[in-house]
């Protein structure tokens, strides 16, 4: 079998059990059905751009599929973290494995259980967004795209906490609420146009603010002259932790 298959198929194995995807797949639908079906007769219908208006259930529950991202991104930190404490790093690079071939497994396996544990989430939403969708071929595009950058993001900041952070204990609570500081920034709950100003400049600082509405231009055909814009700063971001995580990784010591 290929180093990268082996690899990948044993961090898969490592990151998925039955208890931990229903979890990640019931938090995000819990803001779908849950939280979009309190507030949707509460909020007015929101303009997403494109003349495209949609009503806040349908709003939240297109930023809430991407919230799989931030899961995916936690689960590889988690699991570097764990592998290092357990002794694992170690004696997989005593077998036919490089560091190199090591962390591309870990991204990889990052991005399958990122970018399916998206589309599983969106396919169990579909009752609530199948009402608007309206998804043209450059909407799938930006799907894709915004659903890959937005899990090497969060993979890669994942992995750098991973190795700057000396205990798990730590690692949980910081991990937490870093992703927790992006979450309630970004636009899934609300359009960033609508903040006061410092949490508006906050979120257009924020990834997960770009990977939103990317999806929601994608699946509502709400694209505007913003996007491309919106997937640069993204796919910059993406490149520069993804970078960064790989640095910090080339130094742990064996």
């Amino acid at each position: 079998m290929n180093v990268y298959a082996r690899l990948v198929y044993r961090n898969l194995r490592a990151n998925l059990d039955k208890l931990s995807l229903f979890f990640e797949l019931f938090f995000p639908l819990f803001f779908v059905f849950v939280q979009g079906s309190g507030l949707g007769g509460i909020i007015p219908p929101l303009d997403i751009g494109n003349g495209r208006i949609v009503p806040y259930q349908l709003f939240l529950a297109a930023g809430a599929v991407t919230l799989t991202v931030i899961n995916a991104g936690t689960n590889a930190g988690t699991q570097l973290w764990f592998d290092r404490k357990n002794g694992m790093f170690e004696q997989i690079l005593m077998g036919p494995f490089t560091r190199a071939q090591y962390i591309l497994s870990i991204i990889l396996a990052t991005l399958i259980i990122g970018i399916g544990g998206s589309l599983l989430v969106f396919l169990l939403a579909f009752p609530v967004l199948g009402t608007g969708l309206h998804i043209t071929f450059q909407g799938q595009l930006l799907i894709g795209l915004a659903l890959f950058l937005g899990t090497l993001f969060f993979g890669g900041l994942a992995i750098a906490l991973s190795v700057a952070l000396k205990s798990s204990e730590t690692f949980q609570v910081v991990s937490t609420f870093v992703f927790f500081v992006f979450l309630f920034t970004s636009t899934v709950f609300y359009p960033a146009g609508n903040a006061p100003p410092i949490l508006q400049a906050v979120s257009y600082l924020n990834p997960l603010t770009y990977a939103t509405d990317l999806f929601r231009a994608g699946i509502f055909d709400a694209f505007t002259s913003l996007i491309p814009i919106e997937a640069g700063i993204l796919a910059l971001e993406g490149a520069a932790v993804f970078t960064t995580a790989v640095v910090a990784f080339r130094r742990i010591r064996v």
